[in-house]
C-alpha cells in the first residue's frame, strides 16, 4: 500500500508538474500571443502612422507642386501681361512717332506752301513793281519827249517868227531905202 501510495503520489506530482509546465507553456503562449498581438497592433499603428505621414507628405508635396505651378502660371501670366503691356506701349509709341512725323511733315508741307506762296507773292509784287517802274520810266520818257517836241516846236515857231520879222524888217528897210533913193533922185531932178 505504501508503494502504491508512493507511486500514486509520484504520478500525482508528475501530473501536477506536467500541469504546471502545461500552464506555464500556455501562459507563455498567451503572453507571446499577446505580445505578438500588441506587436502587430504597434506594427499596424506604425504602418498607419507612416501611411498617414506619407499621405500628409504626399498632400504637402502635391500642394507644394500646385503652389509652384500656380506661381509659375501667375509668373507666366505676368510675363505675358508685361510682354503685352510693352508691346502695347511700343505700338502706342510707334503710333505717336508716326503721328508726330505726320504732323511735322504736314507742318513742313504747310510751311513750304506758305514759303512758296510768299515767294510767289513777293515775285508778283516785284514783277508789278518792275512793271510800274518801267511804265513810270516810259511815262517820264514820253513826257520828256513830248516836252522836248513842244520846246522844239516852240523854238522853231519863234525862230520862224524871228526870221519872218527879220525879213519884214529887211524888206521895210529896202523899201524905205528905195523910197529915199527915189526921193533923192526926184529932188536932184528938181534942182536941175
Amino acid at each position: 500500500k505504501t508503494e502504491e501510495e508512493a507511486r500514486l503520489a509520484e504520478e500525482k506530482r508528475k501530473a501536477e508538474e506536467a500541469r504546471l509546465v502545461e500552464e506555464d507553456r500556455f501562459a507563455e503562449e498567451v503572453r507571446l500571443a499577446e505580445e505578438a498581438r500588441l506587436a502587430e497592433e504597434r506594427r499596424k499603428m506604425e504602418e498607419a502612422r507612416l501611411t498617414e505621414e506619407a499621405r500628409i507628405a504626399e498632400e504637402k508635396r502635391k500642394a507644394e507642386e500646385a503652389r509652384i505651378a500656380e506661381e509659375k502660371r501667375k509668373a507666366e501670366e505676368a510675363r505675358i501681361d508685361e510682354k503685352k503691356r510693352k508691346a502695347e506701349e511700343a505700338r502706342l509709341a510707334e503710333e505717336k512717332r508716326k503721328a508726330e512725323e505726320s504732323r511735322i511733315a504736314e507742318e513742313k508741307i504747310k510751311a513750304d506752301e506758305a514759303r512758296l506762296a510768299e515767294e510767289k507773292k513777293e515775285a508778283e509784287e516785284a514783277r508789278l513793281a518792275e512793271e510800274t517802274r518801267i511804265a513810270e520810266e516810259k511815262r517820264k520818257v514820253e513826257e520828256a519827249r513830248i516836252a522836248e517836241e513842244k520846246i522844239n516846236a516852240e523854238e522853231a515857231r519863234l525862230a520862224k517868227e524871228v526870221r519872218r520879222a527879220e525879213e519884214e524888217r529887211k524888206a521895210e528897210e529896202a523899201r524905205l531905202a528905195e523910197e529915199a533913193k527915189l526921193a533923192e533922185e526926184a529932188r536932184g531932178a528938181g534942182e536941175e
